[in-house]
């Protein structure tokens, strides 16, 4: 990552470091209580930086341009995979085999009843939007339309899908007022 050097950094320091004037206010939002690792604070800030707030970022360009838009984070971890201690939290694209139906293409013959309860959910909303550009229907939990100035996200988690405060929002703020100081 050359703009903001996250493979270079070798210790905590430099990582934040790394954010100029942020670098308190960073580590503060990363790593409060001091123990993450360094390699999980990369993980971390890269995803941020890369995937995560971009998401939001686009949500919010799309609303400004009058386009109906959900948001939503997928942190569903397969129940075969919960306790593996090489799997922290839910990587980039494991939604797709949810969305479409086939939650065994991860864990095979671990798949459980409540990873097809997923799958079975996380479709239903996809291909409502398909069908209707709207993914509400029907009893599941309403999936509001994405607000720029509303603290709110959809998760498809461990729990089923709910909507609540994205507790990532101070993090991806941080990133936003990074960016713009950087214009």
């Amino acid at each position: 990552d050359r703009d903001l050097g996250i493979g270079e950094a070798a210790t905590k320091d430099d990582l934040f470091a790394l954010f100029g004037n942020h670098a308190a206010e960073a580590r503060s939002l990363y790593d409060p209580t001091g123990q993450q690792t360094l390699d999980e604070l990369k993980q971390q800030v890269l995803a941020d930086k890369t995937l995560v707030e971009p998401s939001r970022h686009l949500a919010d360009e799309l609303i400004r341009a009058g386009q109906p838009t959900w948001w939503y984070r997928f942190s569903y971890v397969a129940e075969a995979l919960r306790n593996d201690p090489m799997w922290k939290g839910t990587p980039h694209g494991f939604e797709i085999p949810y969305t479409l139906g086939i939650p065994d293409a991860l864990v095979k013959d671990k798949v459980t009843p409540a990873d097809w309860a997923m799958a079975t959910l996380a479709s239903e909303y996809w291909l409502e939007f398909a069908r209707r550009g709207d993914p509400n229907s029907g009893s599941r939990p309403k999936w509001p339309h994405h607000d720029p100035f509303a603290d709110r996200v959809m998760d498809f988690g461990n729990d089923g899908a709910t909507v609540g405060a994205d507790p990532l929002k101070p993090r991806l703020d941080l990133w936003q007022r990074y960016w713009q100081e950087k214009e």
